[in-house]
């Protein structure tokens, strides 16, 4: 009797160990987790932010790709939504990325997806997606509005800057670039006359510490109690000789960013 038990023991024994074995040598299910954007998030086009994810059971070298998805409601624009949906490829996985975030995305609601693949064409990624977030664009100042109608305008971003020892945060916008023009000053010139008188007519005062001009380029400053307006032009030569100054045809933008201080 006493051997028996002894057989019965030895026997539950090894089929322990050989469960055991087989569950320690079979692979981790291959798993990816979005960890940041949790959702909730209100962000805006300009801003900058990071994308974090976690793996598990990935093997090493394999890269990462990241997509954005709006979610309707509210019913998508009939005009003005498309997108590249593709934000990253080919990232190393290395658990997080920064995104500065493209004026391309309408306001609206999102999602992020994050995959992880072996190698191009992708076959068998392991996916995961973000909790929901907004993106919203920000406005410059009501008193740029309307904004000068000479020119095609893109939607207004975040933009930060520096001056001196002063850091600067608004709403910009820029348009698009007027190209192969031979006269820059026949670009810039109404828009500077333009918000001149407007922005004049609304009680606000040129700030000559913050002007700024040259070959390149030029900013005008505009202050009215709190509230900042900067208009700014720029231009980009095709022809840069040696040794003479630029010259055209050349490439001109235009921008007004504002603030309230």
């Amino acid at each position: 009797m006493r051997f028996r038990t002894f057989v019965v023991f030895v026997v539950v024994a090894a089929v322990a160990v050989i469960a055991a074995t087989a569950l320690l040598g079979r692979e981790a299910v291959p798993s990816l987790t979005v960890t940041s954007p949790v959702g909730g998030e209100a962000w805006r086009p300009g801003e900058t932010h990071t994308i974090s994810w976690t793996t598990e059971g990935v093997p090493a070298g394999d890269r990462i790709a990241v997509t954005i998805r709006r979610i309707p409601p509210p019913p998508l624009p009939a005009e003005g939504q498309e997108f590249d949906p593709i934000i990253f490829t080919n990232l190393p996985d290395t658990g997080s990325t920064t995104w500065r975030i493209s004026s391309m995305y309408p306001d609206g609601t999102y999602v992020l997806g994050v995959s992880v693949y072996a190698s191009v064409p992708v076959t068998n990624p392991v996916s995961g997606e973000s909790g929901t977030f907004t993106l919203t664009h920000p406005m410059p100042s009501s008193d740029a509005y309307p904004l000068y109608s000479g020119a095609s305008w893109d939607a207004p971003v975040v933009e930060t800057f520096v001056i001196g020892s002063t850091t600067y945060s608004g709403a910009s916008v820029t348009s698009s670039s007027v190209t192969g023009t031979l006269d820059p000053g026949s670009v810039f010139t109404p828009f500077e006359n333009y918000y001149a008188g407007k922005l004049r007519a609304l009680g606000y005062t040129v700030d000559n510490e913050l002007a700024a001009g040259g070959h390149t380029g030029g900013q005008t400053a505009y202050q009215k109690g709190s509230s900042l307006i900067l208009t700014r032009f720029n231009i980009i030569y095709h022809t840069i000789p040696a040794n003479a100054p630029s010259e055209c045809p050349c490439d001109v933008t235009l921008s007004v960013f504002s603030r309230s201080r």
